[in-house]
């Protein structure tokens, strides 16, 4: 979260954090679709926010699969929490940074980090952290801002990480790249297997 998010007041810096997500939640089943989110299958979302693309995950997976989220911020747990028991969704909800990746219940198949990149201090901590989490046969996706874009939409063009750099993190980490493209609303997208 910027600074100028944590100076706000907690209810007013939730209300914009849930205003902001529902206003990407159509990128939801686009991510999905790219990551090869299926039935059964166990997802982790890290910076998982409010829970808006988190949550449109979990009929994609099933009450066979399951669904991880991964965040900081309590206040955002305890919505999540909360719309997840309202709409009947089974999630498991943690507490932490990527850098210092909790103790998952599972290893994931695949690991969501959409819009969190920059946000995330140390970014090839983070990726080694996830590295070593995830089952062999996983696959990490990422959606990012592209500082190629023209900073209408999303993070600040000074925040935001150029694909080479995030390659070459990626690679510094352990990963393969198997995909990168161009995506909606100033992103690209990125795809990596351990």
């Amino acid at each position: 979260m910027s600074d100028e998010t944590q100076a706000t007041p907690p209810n007013q810096r939730l209300a914009r954090l849930i205003t902001r997500q529902a206003q990407k939640r159509h990128l939801a089943s686009l991510w999905a679709e790219v990551a090869g989110l299926a039935q059964g299958m166990v997802v982790l979302d890290i910076g998982a926010g409010s829970g808006a693309l988190t949550l449109e995950y979990a009929p994609i997976i099933g009450p066979a699969g399951q669904l991880i989220a991964l965040e900081p911020d309590r206040e955002c747990l305890d919505y999540i929490r909360t719309e997840a028991a309202r709409r009947g969704i089974a999630l498991h909800v943690l507490q932490g940074t990527a850098e210092a990746l909790p103790s998952l219940p599972a290893p994931p198949d695949r690991v969501m980090l959409t819009d969190a990149l920059h946000h995330i201090n140390q970014p090839i901590v983070a990726l080694r952290a996830i590295h070593a989490a995830m089952a062999p046969h996983g696959i990490l996706f990422i959606a990012e801002y592209d500082p190629a874009g023209p900073g209408v939409v999303g993070a600040k063009l000074s925040r935001r990480t150029y694909p080479n750099d995030l390659a070459g993190m990626l690679i510094a980490a352990g990963f393969k790249i198997s995909a990168s493209a161009n995506a909606p609303d100033e992103h690209y997208t990125m795809i990596a297997t351990p």
